[in-house]
């Protein structure tokens, strides 16, 4: 017998309901672009019983960057 069918199921049930519950928030959370994203971490742990963790986080992505220019001291300024 497959016992670990059982153990999958039931872990895709927890991400569609993870998902279910938090999706408009990872939308709302997108950046410029419309881009967030959504990660989803399964632990199990074999045993008897056997027990499961979904854990859902939503991340946004925040790039910044300046950009300058550092003349050096030792060269002469051209007028």
């Amino acid at each position: 017998m497959d016992t670990d069918q059982p153990l999958q199921d039931q872990a895709l049930d927890h991400v569609r309901e993870l998902l279910s519950t938090h999706w408009r928030e990872a939308k709302d959370s997108a950046d410029e672009d419309g881009k967030f994203a959504i990660g989803l971490r399964i632990s199990v742990l074999n045993g008897a019983p056997a027990k499961l963790k979904v854990k859902c986080s939503i991340s946004k992505t925040i790039t910044d960057e300046i950009e300058s220019q550092v003349d050096d001291p030792e060269q002469m300024k051209l007028l």
